[in-house]
């Protein structure tokens, strides 16, 4: 068969794909743009206006009442028509604690890839792209991992927004920031604004 029909086949089942898992997760349709260039290489380019921003608040409201942090609805309608399908690697050791922000994120779009090591972070690191990376500060009783973390990223030339989401997020921000981490955050409603300001300003670079 040719190359250039086996391509093209390729490239419309991952089309497909692609539109059918962003159909049941926003659960309707909405303004959207998809480019793909089929040759040597298939390449996509997709952006989302998500419909259900009303249950990512929902998600968001339960993150914030689980951390504690009050019962007060988050606000996400300013993201808006800006928001993009991007894939987030979150590393945290323990990713049952961040269920409700998951939600919210893949709600607006955003593909959560997690890993409960720097090791494993690693290795997603060198295998994929992603647009933003989200880690925690303590790993494993290591309350410096989140930090050595972030040096070793950047020491290796890796540019990648860093998103930082922790307790206490004002106490340990400069030191965070002098380390090059894009953002501090303690709440799930600036997590998940601050995502999304980096995964739309990474697609526009």
């Amino acid at each position: 068969m040719d190359t250039n029909i086996i391509l093209l086949v390729v490239g419309l089942v991952l089309v497909i794909g692609v539109l059918i898992l962003l159909w049941r997760g926003q659960h309707g349709s909405g303004h959207s743009t998809l480019k793909f260039s089929l040759g040597e290489v298939f390449e996509m380019d997709l952006s989302l206006s998500p419909l259900n921003t009303a249950k990512a608040e929902e998600a968001a409201l339960e993150a914030t009442k689980d951390k504690g942090r009050g019962t007060a609805r988050p606000d996400l309608t300013s993201i808006g028509t800006n928001s993009v399908l991007a894939r987030i690697l979150w590393v945290d050791d323990v990713p049952d604690n961040n269920v409700y922000e998951t939600l919210a994120l893949e709600r607006l779009g955003k593909l959560v890839t997690v890993a409960t090591s720097t090791e494993a972070a690693r290795v997603y690191l060198s295998q994929l792209e992603f647009a933003v990376v989200i880690t925690d500060l303590t790993r494993s009783g290591d309350p410096r991992a989140g930090l050595d973390f972030i040096r070793e990223t950047r020491a290796a030339g890796n540019t990648i927004p860093v998103v930082v989401y922790t307790l206490d997020a004002a106490a340990v921000a400069e030191e965070l920031s002098a380390a090059a981490a894009d953002a501090v955050v303690d709440l799930p409603e600036d997590l998940v604004k601050a995502v999304e300001s980096l995964a739309v300003g990474r697609r526009q670079d």
